[in-house]
Order: C-alpha cells, then structure tokens, then sequence
C-alpha cells in the first residue's frame, strides 16, 4: 500500500491528512485444488444414509413378514376348500400315502392350480394327513406344513402367531393352526 502524501498548505505549514476508514482486510478461501468432498461432507452423507437405512429396514422386513403370512393363509383355504370339495363329490377324504408336495391321488383336478408343489412362502412343503396324531390329539384331515431335508419350515414363531392370527385364534397351542408333531404348522380341516 502506498502512503498517503502529505497535504501542504497555502501558509507554508505541512500537515498530515486525516486517517481515512479503511475495512478490516478479507481472508480469501483458498479454492481447492483438487475436486472431491470432505471429511466433514463424507461423514453427514454416511450418517443421514444410515438413519434413513435404520428406518428403512424394518419396514421391509415387516412388509415381508406380512406377504409370507397372506401367502400362507391364502394356500391353506384354498387348500382346505379343494380337500372339501373332494370330500364333498366323494364323500370320504382323499388317500394320504403322498410324500410331501406331491399332489395326493384323486387330487389332481382339485390342485392343479395351485402351489401345492412348490416350496411355501415360510419353507417346507405343503403334506395332506387322514386319521393323523397331532401334539396328542388325533385329527381326522389336517394339512401340515413340512420340513423335507434342507427345505425347513421357519421357526420364527412371530410370523406363525402372525400365520394364526390371520386365519384362526392366534394362539399356536388351540384352535385349527397349530403347532404339531416336531412343532410344524399344521391346519385342521376336521377334528
């Protein structure tokens, strides 16, 4: 910065000029030399990801809690139906000698279409039983939801009361749902 000059005046006296206002001097930011974010930007964005995940992961788990248990409950009354219906055109319960999954004889025109073969939404296979023994009791048709090898049946009992609650009384020990031999599902279409 250059200094003032001094001002002279007609009389011959030197005098200084008055001190003018001068602003504070600004600190410039240095731009970054390279492109990228910061510590600080990184850490906020990994905190409002791990908030937003820590909300979302529960809803989703309990959103497909929710669709294994409507998937369940719809194959069991569709299920219960059919064997009703053969009961009813027949007038006695179909043969139980099938292995699980495999559509039991006569069966064929009542489950075509439907999952029976398949795997259920909560593991196992689905197996029709007459005259069967069930926690003690003995039923005359149940279906039961069977673990065949690898393939087991969930133990989570949350999503069985939940199973339950959806199609009989909620309480796995009564009822129609129930917990049976080696504590599979089983559904008691006739006691």
């Amino acid at each position: 910065m250059i200094a003032p000059r001094p001002t002279v005046f007609v009389t011959g006296t030197v005098r200084s000029p008055a001190p003018q206002f001068q602003p504070p001097a600004r600190r410039r930011r240095r731009r970054r030399s390279s492109p990228g974010f910061s510590l600080l930007e990184l850490s906020v964005t990994c905190f409002i990801i791990s908030v937003v995940a820590s909300l979302a992961v529960p809803a989703y788990i309990q959103v497909q809690l929710s669709a294994r248990t409507a998937a369940v409950v719809n194959d069991i009354r569709v299920f219960a139906s059919a064997f009703q219906n053969y009961a009813h055109d027949k007038a006695n319960w179909p043969p139980a000698d099938e292995a699980p999954g495999v559509i039991p004889a006569g069966m064929a025109g009542y489950l075509s279409a439907t999952n029976w073969e398949r795997t259920t939404p909560i593991g196992g296979l689905y197996t029709w039983a007459r005259d069967s023994v069930q926690a003690g009791q003995r039923y005359q048709a149940v279906l039961i939801i069977s673990t065949v090898g690898e393939n087991r049946v969930t133990a989570d009992r949350k999503q069985l009361v939940e199973i339950d609650r959806k199609i009989d009384d909620g309480d796995l020990d009564t009822g129609n749902f129930r917990l049976g031999f080696r504590n599979q599902p089983v559904f008691v279409i006739e006691h």
